[in-house]
């Protein structure tokens, strides 16, 4: 049984060294260099130390040395399968459309109303006591206006605003003799509806005038309003929307203010008036900067006049004009000249 598995190993180790005849190593002072044989490693090689090869996890990819064929051949760890390619990124997505705007006036379509603000495409700046006003009047019933707000260099105390009036205005367009609003002055009444008006950088709120004279008994002179805080934020994207009903909602960064969120609240009667004077007049845009009321009157009731400005950009419009010239269409904006 003993002598079995004697021969079985020597046949084992017959298997694995090839037979070679080393008489040509002159007793190994003839060996020279490695050249890679397996005979070159049975007459000549020192027996090979094979941690480096960490059981054969180092082994990588064969160097071509009689070692690495020793220490690691069919000890290299089997690659395993390719990692999966990373999934493509998903292709970002396509910029909001401008909406169907009809309307992206120039600064031509613009008129200053009083004071020296700056007009440009689609805005203006005013600076200290002044405002501006579009030349032309829009029926917004069913439509909306966008635009940009910046007010983090007024002054709280400092009445910056943006809102619509509904005057008689001849074919040249608004003039500031033109004047009405719904308050209680020395100008004719109309019906004004404000977007924003602004207690500096700090608050502002949105109103609505409907009835003629003071009282709460609706949106009078004293409006329908809403009032809210900042928080730090003093520029923001702006939304007005119009209902086929008349029906009005301004969204300010997401912030939707409308009937519900309004005191008193106005109903179906006020967006009768509404409805009608926008159809009739059509609305003119008009913004100014004052000082004399604000709301939110936590935030301050005197400041910097002088040294306040804001800025309306990217200003947008879909309705139909009713009275005064036609401004500036958005869709000459994208077309593409052929040369």
């Amino acid at each position: 049984m003993l002598c079995s598995l004697i021969l079985a190993l020597l046949a084992l180790t017959s298997a694995q060294k090839p037979q070679c005849d080393c008489s040509w190593t002159h007793g190994g002072t003839a060996c020279g260099s490695d050249d890679g044989s397996d005979c070159w490693a049975v007459c000549c090689g020192a027996p090979c130390d094979c941690s480096w090869t960490h059981g054969g996890s180092s082994c990588g990819t064969s160097d071509g040395s009689v070692c690495w064929r020793e220490c690691c051949s069919g000890k290299a760890p089997t690659p395993g399968p390719p990692s999966p390619p990373s999934p493509p990124a998903p292709p970002s997505p396509p910029s909001p459309p401008s909406g169907d705007a009809d309307w992206c006036p120039s600064a031509s379509d613009l008129v200053v109303a009083y004071g020296t603000p700056q007009l440009k495409d689609q805005g203006w700046t005013v600076q200290g006591n002044g405002g501006v006003a579009t030349k032309s009047a829009f029926n917004l019933v069913g439509g909306f206006v966008e635009f940009d707000i910046d007010l983090s260099s007024v002054s709280t105390g400092v009445n910056a605003n943006i809102y619509t009036i509904s005057p008689s205005i001849g074919s040249a367009g608004y003039v500031g003799s033109n004047y009405c609003d719904g308050a209680d002055n020395d100008k004719p009444w109309c019906l004004e509806v404000d977007w924003i008006e602004s207690n500096g950088n700090c608050g502002g709120a949105t109103t609505l005038h409907t009835k003629a004279g003071p009282g709460s008994n609706g949106c009078t002179s004293w409006g329908c309003r809403a009032s809210y805080h900042y928080n730090g934020r003093t520029s923001f994207h702006v939304r007005i929307e119009y209902g086929e009903d008349g029906s009005w909602t301004t969204i300010r960064d997401g912030q939707v203010i409308n009937a519900g969120t309004m005191s008193p609240t106005p109903g179906g009667s006020d967006w009768s008036v509404l409805k009608s004077a926008y159809q009739e007049k059509g609305a003119v845009i008009y913004s100014s900067e004052w000082q004399g009321w604000v709301p939110v009157e936590d935030c301050g009731t005197s400041g910097n006049l002088p040294g306040s400005h804001f800025s309306i950009s990217n200003l947008k419009i879909k309705g139909s004009v009713v009275q005064g010239p036609t401004p500036r269409a958005c869709k000459s904006l994208n077309q593409t000249v052929v040369v």
